[in-house]
């Protein structure tokens, strides 16, 4: 806590800033002043104190007309007063001022210890209200959505904002990605570099910064302090930063976002570890004169139909470099990546946003893309090894069927080929020979009256006919002879 003592005495203000720094390290005694005109001098240079403690009986400006001059110019300064004790009506009147807190002569260590730790207790409770405060209006200001934002509070926001240091000029909106995510204290001391006044918070999915940028400065300095950040950022991340044109007013950060965004997402299609993009130097993004998703979905239809993974492929690899030169928005790529995962037949999110650059997001897509294909690839397969199966059973079913023979004719092992059956079908392999032999069966009974019913069981390859009978009634629930009677 930043402390300036002012007293006309040089004995009693020396001695109250010696008392002061022995109250320990966390006060710091940032000016002792001989009277009002001495202390605003200090401000100008620069010294901005959290907490004044002034005499009340001065020559000049008194320590009432300090206060209420310091209160109109900088509300934020709290402040103390000293006083004898034939001096306490002045001291309950500077409480009327607003003065937190007074102390009377001869000050008491102990009683200057009590008073500087509530002060500093109310100074960082009041610092981190105001922090949630400022952040909680710039994340208002921030979104770029108008319509989630009613107009009327984007400007009250933003008038709350104006007189804040980092709006007293002109400012610039960052955007920084990092993959690994880095961790804040490594960003802030890339940021402490840049040299001017800045803040950073989480939002949207990465870090961004508001920089105060000079009126004096050159039309480079944006790009300046975003090369800046980024090099400094550790060369085991990738980094990707991305930077707004220059703003005036904090009305303005909608639109600063919003460019930054643009930027970074322009950075993120770039090659490289470290990359950085500033909306003023963007290149116009060329238009394909047809999407490039249809382009793939007409090059990869006939190679999907025949399984042909290095027909998917390569067309595969010509959408992606025609999709890429057209820098298409997460939004987009995310559609067009989930459709490629459709043709394939399967339905997956798929967001480009969560990898460090495209080289990465290509990486992961390919790999998704390969990975699907082979399990679309081996579904074919089994599909036609259940085929062949039922061929099989309808060329046979008359006979002794053996799952070993089955195996055999697929190159298949007998406890595989079941278990694949089951999944592919539903039913087991004996069940669907026993339903193909009861369809049999019941057209025989139909069309063939003349067969004795156990001729028709010998035909299905049943040669016991009180198998066959038992069989057929579990099936259909009636005997044969009952259902060729019924079907009479």
């Amino acid at each position: 806590m930043k402390i300036a003592v002012v007293d006309d005495e040089e004995r009693i203000r020396g001695g109250l800033a010696k008392l002061i720094e022995q109250a320990g390290e966390r006060y710091e005694v940032a000016a002792v002043c001989s009277g009002a005109a001495d202390l605003f001098e200090k401000i100008e240079a620069g010294i901005l104190p959290e907490l004044v403690i002034t005499d009340i009986k001065m020559p000049g400006m008194s320590g009432l007309e300090l206060i209420d001059k310091l209160r109109r110019a900088f509300p934020g300064i709290k402040c103390a007063v000293i006083s004898g004790f034939d001096d306490f009506a002045f001291a309950k009147q500077a409480m009327r001022y607003g003065v937190e807190d007074y102390l009377l002569k001869p000050v008491d260590p102990q009683e200057l210890s009590e008073m500087l730790a509530r002060m500093h207790a109310a100074i960082e409770e009041e610092a981190e209200r105001s922090a949630a405060d400022f952040e909680k209006r710039l994340r208002l200001l921030l979104v770029p959505d108008e319509e989630a934002v009613p107009g009327q509070f984007r400007e009250e926001a933003a008038k709350k904002l104006q007189d804040h240091p980092l709006f007293r000029e002109a400012y610039a909106v960052v955007r920084v990605r990092t993959e690994p995510v880095a961790p804040l204290k490594e960003l802030r001391g890339a940021l402490d570099v840049v040299g001017r006044p800045w803040t950073a918070l989480e939002f949207g999915g990465g870090t961004t910064v508001i920089v105060s940028i000079r009126l004096t400065d050159h039309y480079d300095t944006i790009r300046e302090q975003g090369q800046t950040l980024m090099q400094r950022m550790s060369v085991l991340r990738h980094v990707r930063v991305g930077a707004s044109e220059p703003f005036r007013g904090p009305i303005w950060l909608p639109k600063a976002a919003e460019q930054a965004e643009a930027a970074l997402h322009r950075a993120w299609f770039a090659p490289g570890r470290h990359e950085f993009a500033d909306f003023l130097h963007l290149e116009k993004a060329s238009e394909p004169s047809v999407h490039p998703f249809v382009l793939f979905d007409r090059a990869s239809r006939a190679a999907l139909l025949i399984s042909d993974w290095d027909g998917v492929h390569e067309a595969l690899v010509g959408w992606w470099g025609e999709w890429m030169r057209a820098y298409p928005s997460w939004e987009d790529l995310r559609e067009g990546c989930e459709g490629v995962f459709a043709l394939l037949g399967e339905k997956e999110a798929f967001d480009p946003r969560r990898y460090a650059d495209r080289q990465a997001c290509a990486a992961a897509f390919f790999a998704a893309v390969h990975e699907k294909f082979r399990r679309l690839r081996e579904q074919r397969q089994e599909s036609r090894v259940v085929e062949t199966v039922k061929a099989y059973i309808a060329k046979r079913y008359a006979e002794e069927i053996e799952l070993c023979k089955i195996a055999e004719a697929v190159f298949l092992t007998p406890s595989y080929l079941s278990k694949l059956f089951k999944t592919e079908t539903g039913e087991t392999i004996t069940d669907y020979l026993i339903f193909v032999r009861m369809e049999r069966a019941k057209v025989l009974l139909r069309e063939r009256p003349s067969l004795k019913t156990y001729e028709v069981g010998e035909l299905v390859g049943y040669t016991d006919p009180a198998y066959f009978n038992k069989a057929f009634k579990k099936a259909t629930g009636s005997t044969p002879k009952e259902f060729r009677d019924r079907a009479r």
